[in-house]
């Protein structure tokens, strides 16, 4: 017992450093390539900004199925090892060119880290404990959110950013170390195929009902997701509320996010996990629709609080679903799908609610991400009824 004990906390140790550096770049780069080139082009700086997206979504597909052939260990501890000097790079780019290569690299780097820590953590716990686990599992990774985003703040201001990026090369290879105490899941088996039949089980795959509602919930939140972190700032900023004001209400969300995480993976053993995917993307859905009919601080915190709730309750019901409606031997695959998608969300939610908020308004931009979420939600809840209906 006390022996997976230390594994759990080593991946979640790992996973809590490993991912921080991504989401401590979302509001940097665009900045830093301002700063390398004052002149450069504002499409090369989106390039430069998505270049990360258009690699890692195929890569975590990829590199998914890989971990399934050679193990979940090693391309975990690859990947950490491969964004730690990735990361590094970005303070010896000297151009908008060279820093559009290390992206790339970035990138790839990252699509080892999801799927195989994502599949060790699967594998952690037994059936009736899973979605646990995955809370826990999705708790490091929404505390990596929270601090990755402190760390740009407050190392590029006073420090600047050559400094910034060797404190994240430094967590990630401290991540490292956390990583390789951490043992390759008991009963694991390579999976010996070939490409057809990769593609064979891909497709079997994405037949799974429970897969299925899995990633259209994963992408529905993230597309909010996406919508959300670009507009609400600049919608709160619009009626006058400066910085300080944009970091309580994100971190009311973070922190309720985090607080639900594990009671919903609770929920996920005692009574399934679509339920409390479907009442995590209600949630959503009603916060999107609500924050244009509020315009202070003090108001819009309690739709910080059901956004969070519903964040919460999404991603642990999302994941376990994932874990449950798999085999082992595709669990590498189905990972690196979840995690795809998820960045996919992000990458395709935030520049579209971005041209409705420019063509209207912000609230509307808000307002329109919520039909995905909406969407998400009656699939899951058409598919859940053919399942009870089915009985299967």
């Amino acid at each position: 017992m006390k022996k997976k004990r230390f594994q759990s906390v080593n991946l979640l140790a790992a996973t809590f450093m490993g991912t921080m550096d991504s989401n401590a770049m979302v509001p940097v780069i665009a900045l830093y390539a301002v700063h390398l080139d004052p002149l450069i082009d504002p499409l090369l700086i989106g390039i430069i900004v998505a270049m990360y997206s258009i690699v890692h979504i195929p890569a975590n597909i990829v590199f998914g199925r890989l971990a399934d052939k050679i193990g979940l260990r090693s391309p975990f501890i690859i990947g950490l090892i491969w964004d730690a000097v990735s990361v590094f790079l970005y303070s010896m780019a000297a151009d908008p060119f060279q820093l559009l290569l290390v992206r790339m690299s970035h990138g790839l780097g990252g699509g080892f880290v999801g799927p195989s820590s994502m599949g060790i953590a699967s594998q952690m716990a037994p059936e009736e404990r899973k979605g646990r686990m995955m809370a826990k599992y999705g708790m490091a990774l929404a505390l990596s959110v929270i601090v990755g985003f402190a760390i740009g703040g407050m190392v590029i201001g006073r420090f600047g950013y050559h400094a910034f990026f060797y404190v994240l090369s430094t967590i990630l290879f401290v991540a490292v170390v956390f990583a390789v105490r951490v043992k390759e899941p008991e009963g694991f088996q390579k999976v010996k195929s070939r490409f057809s039949e990769d593609l064979r089980d891909f497709i079997a795959l994405l037949k799974r009902k429970s897969v299925l509602v899995s990633y259209t919930s994963i992408f529905s939140l993230y597309f909010v997701m996406g919508a959300f972190t670009v507009l609400v700032p600049l919608y709160m900023e619009s009626f006058g509320m400066g910085t300080t004001d944009v970091v309580i209400a994100f971190s009311t969300f973070a922190i309720l996010s985090v607080v639900i995480h594990y009671p919903s993976g609770i929920l996920c053993d005692k009574m399934g996990a679509k339920v409390p995917a479907l009442a995590g993307l209600i949630a959503v859905t009603v916060a999107m629709v609500m924050v244009p009919y509020f315009n202070t601080l003090l108001t819009l915190l309690p739709v910080m609080v059901i956004f969070g709730l519903g964040h919460g309750l999404v991603f642990p019901s999302s994941s376990t679903m994932v874990v449950k409606g798999t085999r082992k031997d595709v669990r590498g695959m189905a990972s690196g799908v979840f995690y795809a998608l998820l960045v996919a969300g992000v990458a395709v939610g935030a520049p579209i609610a971005g041209f409705v908020a420019g063509i209207s308004s912000f609230g509307l931009g808000l307002q329109s991400a919520a039909i995905v979420s909406i969407a998400g939600a009656v699939l899951l809840m058409v598919l859940l009824g053919k399942k009870n209906k089915s009985g299967s």
